[in-house]
């Protein structure tokens, strides 16, 4: 709690007279905007009590009546300090993009940050010593610091525990590297109430980052402690620094850390993305030893290796499949997908709905028992079918139809086609009719994409996807439809379509 006490009409006026700018005005300590009546200046501590412990008129500051309310019991700064980090969010959210620790760096330094740290590891005294540099071209003489060097005693990997300048940091994750230790986006409830916490706290654990080479030193575990202290003002960071490691080795610990562990947990596709890069690496071990080459294969492989015993295969070809689909450079539907299963109205649907209720009708399950490169082996080819489908669903519900702020006719429809209980039902119902139409028997249900499909069949399924979605339920102003299929009750949906005619059969001109 923060201390209360009141300010008497003499501390008043000498708050008024140490606030009162050159041109006359008293301007609000959140927001900086002129407090036009004198008689509604309300004052409030800069910093909680807890954190300066400072009763004196020099942690009292002006703010308006609106803000004042607003902040509830946060102290003037640390709502200042929230409304600048709700606005460097959106920001990014507005671009498309998310907010990372090298984000709150720029914010906070200007570029003047992610300079350059050399050392010397001394394998025979264990001990390291480090230049931490203080520009871009290092010119500046660097502060040199040495430490004691420690071991793993199970995976042999050394470290050492530090305190180094923020401005000698970088987040271990660059959206064109092969691999990345720390793919996560910072998640704003977290990060402010970490920062809130660490503003009166210690921290008790450090940031985990990595140092090989001429570079800055790499956080990959940590992020919102580290981010949260540099926005609170912190100079230093209290870290264990891995030296020179095997970063595949740290790439699978981080990833069971935040999985099966259950730490806080990776978005299911940055989980799936990193189980991705994973599978290259051990793809390639497994086409160096394996004679004939199946995914069952390769889940024998990883199962069975010495080194692998935390690794799920299976999830990993899952993941290689789904994010070849998914980031593939002509998948229309990409824009209109929220990312890391995001929410918001700007998107669609987000990628666990893709999981749940897409990809298990059309993508065969692996692992399969095809010789890879083999007449049977059409795996690539059903990724490219899953890119053709989406594309047509995308062209025909959401390009030039979704569009949140305008709430158009168009963009209600594309709305209703995409609520959670309405993918549920139509899904199913689509890979119905792509069944139908490719006249496949009963046996390849679960492979309806695992095969090349002629230009004329796609044509074909392309109108019969334009007339499902040409029915009236899709417009109907029934409020019912829209209490339904807001449900997540695939059962109440699919029912919903049998009352209102939407139907394989009806789509198929049967009936």
């Amino acid at each position: 709690m923060y201390m209360k006490r009141q300010i008497s009409d003499s501390e008043k006026r000498i708050l008024i007279t140490q606030h009162r700018s050159t041109d006359g005005k008293i301007y609000c300590f959140i927001d900086n905007e002129p407090i036009d009546d004198e008689n509604t200046i309300q004052f409030d501590h800069i910093d909680p009590y807890a954190k300066s412990e400072d009763t004196s008129l020099d942690n009292i500051a002006p703010v308006c009546k609106n803000h004042n309310l607003a902040k509830k019991d946060m102290s003037l700064s640390e709502y200042r300090d929230k409304l600048s980090i709700e606005r460097l969010f959106k920001s990014k959210e507005e671009n498309g993009k998310q907010l990372k620790l090298n984000d709150v760096l720029e914010s906070k330094f200007n570029s003047e940050y992610g300079f350059v740290v050399k050392y010397d590891y001394d394998k025979t005294n264990d001990s390291i010593s480090l230049k931490f540099y203080s520009d871009t071209n290092q010119i500046k003489l660097p502060e040199v610091k040495k430490y004691p060097v420690f071991e793993c005693p199970i995976t042999k990997l050394k470290f050492f525990y530090a305190q180094i300048p923020v401005v000698n940091i970088l987040n271990d994750g660059k959206e064109e590297s092969e691999i990345e230790l720390q793919p996560r986006p910072l998640i704003i409830d977290h990060f402010w109430n970490l920062y809130r916490h660490l503003r009166v706290n210690t921290q008790l654990q450090p940031s985990i980052c990595r140092i090989e080479g001429n570079n800055p030193i790499f956080v990959f575990d940590g992020q919102h402690k580290a981010a949260a202290r540099i926005w609170a003002g912190a100079k230093f960071l209290d870290v264990k620094v891995f030296i020179e490691p095997d970063v595949i080795k740290l790439m699978k610990t981080n990833l069971v850390a935040h999985d099966k562990l259950k730490q806080l947990r990776f978005y299911s596709s940055i989980l799936a993305d990193k189980l991705a890069q994973i599978y290259g690496v051990n793809w390639q071990k497994y086409m160096e030893t394996a004679d004939k080459k199946t995914e069952k294969g390769f889940c024998s492989f990883v199962k069975y290796s010495e080194t692998s015993t935390d690794e799920n295969p299976v999830k990993q070809l899952e993941a290689y499949i789904v994010e070849s689909i998914l980031k593939h450079s002509e998948n229309k539907m990409l824009p209109f997908i929220a990312p890391e299963n995001k929410t918001g109205k700007q998107y669609a649907i987000s990628r666990d709905s893709l999981k749940k209720y897409y990809f298990r009708y059309f993508v065969a399950s692996p692992p399969l028992d095809i010789e890879f490169d083999s007449k049977d082996d059409f795996r690539n080819q059903e990724i490219e079918n899953n890119i053709k489908l989406l594309n047509i669903l995308a062209e025909i519900t959401l390009i030039n139809k979704w569009d949140p702020d305008s709430n158009s006719t168009e963009h209600k429809k594309a709305d209703r086609i995409y609520r959670a209980g309405s993918v549920m039902a139509w899904f199913p119902l689509l890979r119905n009719i792509i069944f139908n139409k490719l006249d496949l028997m009963a046996s390849e249900t679960d492979r309806i994409l695992f095969r090349v499909i002629s230009e004329d069949k796609w044509k074909l399924i392309e109108i019969f996807v334009n007339k499902m979605f040409s029915h009236k339920i899709w417009v109907d102003k029934d409020p019912n439809i829209d209490i339904i299929i807001g449900n997540k009750k695939s059962e109440l949906t699919k029912d919903l379509f049998k009352d209102k005619g939407l139907t394989d059969k009806w789509v198929l001109g049967l009936i």
